[in-house]
């Protein structure tokens, strides 16, 4: 990707999240990164083709990232724990991305969304599949593991709409919080 192409895919980020996918027109992108609207087909396609290229990329980073914690050789809720924690701090570090993904990924055409859900089936399979390993070494509660999943991923999606750089946590306390809740539970007695 070139240094242009990196400014268009930034500019894109910043205005999806801002003004929405479909309230942002080419003509913003353009002017965002200094270009005339025709020059800017020079570097990318279409809107829409940014927009896949932006969800993809978020995804294939969350599944190289879980891909690599499965592979460690520590015990499974650790690794559940790393990965609750990779998962939050990915989308504090790429919060336009991720809000884009997680509003915006329905404008996809048939065959995007298509090859969207397969990188998203992917991830939430992996996530599974750590379950059901901490089920078969006691390390986990005998739970269906594709429930737990998305409760765990559905609580931690929600994050980007709340979630503030500027807030008063920083991310390693709000994932520390996230992962005691998650694991622990809110009754009294558990552990803090």
């Amino acid at each position: 990707m070139s240094n242009k192409q990196a400014e268009i895919m930034q500019a894109a980020i910043d205005l999806f999240q801002q003004k929405g996918y479909h309230a942002t027109s080419m003509q913003d992108i353009a002017d965002a990164v200094g270009l005339q609207k025709g020059s800017l087909y020079h570097y990318i396609s279409g809107k829409e083709d940014l927009l896949v290229v932006i969800i993809h990329d978020a995804l294939s980073s969350y599944n190289a990232q879980l891909a690599e914690i499965r592979g460690l050789d520590l015990p499974v809720r650790q690794r559940l724990e790393m990965a609750v924690r990779a998962h939050l701090k990915g989308i504090a570090e790429n919060l336009g991305m991720l809000t884009i993904f997680l509003r915006e990924s329905y404008a996809l055409n048939p065959d995007q969304q298509r090859m969207i859900n397969e990188e998203s089936d992917r991830y939430n399979r992996m996530f599974e599949e750590l379950f059901t390993e901490g089920i078969a070494k006691g390390e986990m509660r005998d739970l269906d593991p594709k429930f737990a999943t998305r409760v765990v991923l559905g609580s931690c999606n929600w994050f980007y709409r709340w979630y503030r750089p500027e807030g008063s946590q920083s991310i390693d306390q709000m994932a520390d919080l996230f992962v005691d809740l998650l694991f622990n539970g809110i009754a009294a007695g558990s552990p803090a």
